[in-house]
């Protein structure tokens, strides 16, 4: 006859349920390295089962009813009871999901309106900062150009320096392009003249 392993043989010694307990603390503590296990129960809903299509023994209302159709009778209730149970559950559990979904939808109204304001406002000061800015230049420009006539002159032929400057680049840019051209154009008769021979 195969013996069991040593831990459940142990465990049918136990005289009572606080010896059990003290024989598996003990056993624990004398390897604190191993991980414990601590079984956790899944609050999961599970729908009951289907009621049957066809019914066979159907319990009648007589008042000498035997005393196995008590029993059909208690295990007919029981399954109702159970189903009824789970259509409350699973309603009920509807209710607080569409209260969650209700709840996180008004926050993320609120924060969206947060965030609308906030974005308002940076762009008002974005466009307070620019209209500063601009008054700022008019007034250091209004104020160099009544003490600084002069330089208005000298400012305008500098920018007529310029343009000259760029209209000659643009015409040399022209030249070297109609140069390289030529070359190519002699390049390629002399690779004809080349083959020809």
């Amino acid at each position: 006859m195969p013996r069991d392993d040593p831990i459940t043989e142990e465990e049918r010694r136990a005289n009572s349920a606080t010896d059990l307990i003290r024989m598996r603390l003990e056993r624990l503590q004398q390897n604190i390295e191993k991980p414990a296990p601590i079984p956790t129960k899944k609050e999961t809903l599970r729908a009951p089962k289907a009621p049957l299509e066809f019914v066979r023994n159907v319990v009648g209302s007589s008042a000498a009813a035997g005393s196995a159709e008590f029993h059909i009778y208690r295990n007919n209730r029981r399954k109702e009871q159970n189903r009824l149970d789970y259509i409350d559950a699973v309603a009920k559990k509807e209710e607080l999901d569409e209260a969650y979904r209700v709840k996180v939808n008004e926050q993320q109204m609120k924060e969206d309106s947060k965030t609308a304001k906030k974005r308002a406002k940076r762009s008002r000061q974005k466009a307070n900062a620019k209209k500063r800015m601009m008054a700022k230049k008019t007034d250091d420009s209004d104020d160099s150009s009544s003490s600084d006539d002069s330089d208005d002159d000298s400012d305008s032929e500098a920018e007529e320096d310029t343009e000259k400057k760029a209209s000659t680049e643009e015409d040399s840019g022209k030249r070297d392009d109609a140069e390289e051209s030529e070359e190519l154009s002699r390049e390629a008769s002399t690779q004809e003249a080349g083959e020809s021979v």
